[in-house]
């Protein structure tokens, strides 16, 4: 969860307006320079949009203006290094492995197993929070990091075990980037966990190129801490790259993408409720049946240029698999990955892949229910919206006639 990460500098509540929290995180840093500023307009129409749409509580201001806080504690010190260290953005980010799929598709699992390879780069939540090392931190010793992702990890499982049971969000394993794209001040997730309709609307009109450079960039930091690709690929996961396939490619034009499929009569409501509890983290005001024609809304969407993207490339670009191959069979889905990857299976990847997989057994951290009506969905609604996207993906028949074609 993005938006659970207050400054571990000030306990207290942040400030609100722009400026003054330009000023704190200038002076939690001991910095002031904060680079190209194209960041100050996502920022401005977010933080406008917090004060007059997101109704959050004292918890929620803690952790949205926290975090934002702590976002611009990260740019201000990831700023003074690649100006001490222009090796940074030199950093090859070389065939990335990156899972796409609609959220509740299995790709939480996929990530995290196949980030058990010990010759992989994770993208360990630790690390996506604060990419920036804490001062004085010692190479190869984040301490002080870890020890901060531990504290949002445990404030979720005593106090918001709902959250933990649908996403498990913890310290040590491996999450999405986005949480890297937050700090372009240009992505989704800042509405997904707030109730900003004006933001969102900001987003939907931006040029997506600016934050996945963004994005390479940290990658690159984060890499140069680490000392170096050394043959290890980056294991990547985010349902938004759905809404951004060409752009992503762009960025990353040599990587593997691996999509993940599931009957959305099964996802839509799931996500539903996962973007119901968190907004209820942060605000007593808190609509389903707004938050699930939201929700309706941005994925069909996305999935409309998805398509459009997609055909764009050749047949067997992306290796399709289903929710109940993940489930099922993983290191079968993860040996396929490989072959796309030229990366052999070795006996040590195997026996990480299944002891991670024997050792998170399914609802780890409890169970949850939803109802899709509860969102204001109907089975007819979903079917007739996701047409195309069932039939080309979801469809088994379908599906095993494009797996024969393609061998």
């Amino acid at each position: 969860m993005s938006e659970s990460n207050p400054s571990p500098h000030n306990a207290a509540t942040p400030p609100k307006a722009v400026e003054d929290l330009l000023a704190e995180a200038a002076l939690v840093a001991g910095l002031d320079d904060f680079g190209d500023r194209h960041f100050m307009t996502g920022l401005t129409t977010l933080v406008n949009a917090l004060q007059h749409e997101a109704q959050l509580n004292a918890m929620g201001e803690q952790m949205v203006y926290g975090g934002i806080v702590n976002i611009l504690v990260n740019r201000l010190r990831y700023i003074r290094d690649i100006k001490l260290h222009p090796e940074i953005l030199q950093e090859k980010i070389v065939k990335p492995i990156i899972v796409l799929g609609l959220p509740r598709t299995g790709t939480t699992k996929l990530q995290r197993v196949l980030s058990a390879d010990p010759q992989v780069q994770r993208m360990d939540y630790w690390r996506t929070i604060n990419p920036a090392p804490f001062p004085g931190e010692e190479p190869g010793n984040p301490k002080g990091r870890i020890d901060a992702a531990l504290a949002v990890e445990h404030l979720l499982a005593t106090q918001f075990p709902g959250w933990m049971a649908r996403h498990p969000t913890e310290a040590l394993e491996p999450d999405e980037e986005l949480h890297l794209m937050q700090g372009s001040f240009e992505c989704m997730v800042s509405w997904l966990f707030a109730s900003v309709p004006s933001y969102y609307e900001y987003i939907s009109r931006c040029d997506q190129r600016p934050m996945y450079l963004h994005l390479r960039a940290q990658m690159q930091y984060l890499q140069w801490q680490d000392g170096g690709a050394r043959g290890r690929p980056w294991i990547m996961k985010s349902p938004v790259h759905i809404n951004a396939l060409d752009v992503l490619l762009e960025t990353f034009p040599d990587a593997v993408l691996v999509h993940c499929h599931r009957d959305l009569q099964k996802v839509l409501p799931s996500f539903a409720s996962l973007i119901e509890t968190a907004r209820r983290i942060g605000s007593d005001h808190v609509d389903p049946k707004a938050v699930g024609s939201e929700m309706f809304n941005y994925w069909a969407t996305a999935l409309d240029r998805y398509l459009v993207e997609r055909d764009k490339l050749p047949p067997d670009h992306i290796l399709d698999v289903q929710f109940e191959e993940v489930v099922g069979n993983i290191v079968d889905v993860i040996s396929r990955v490989y072959g796309r990857a030229d990366r052999p299976l070795t006996p040590e990847a195997l026996a990480a892949f299944n002891a991670y997989d024997a050792s998170r057994p399914e609802h780890h951290w409890g169970t949850y229910t939803y109802s899709a009506a509860d969102y204001g969905y109907t089975p007819e609604m979903i079917d007739q919206r996701f047409a195309e996207y069932r039939k080309r993906f979801v469809d088994s028949d379908n599906l095993k006639q494009k797996e024969t074609a393609h061998g």
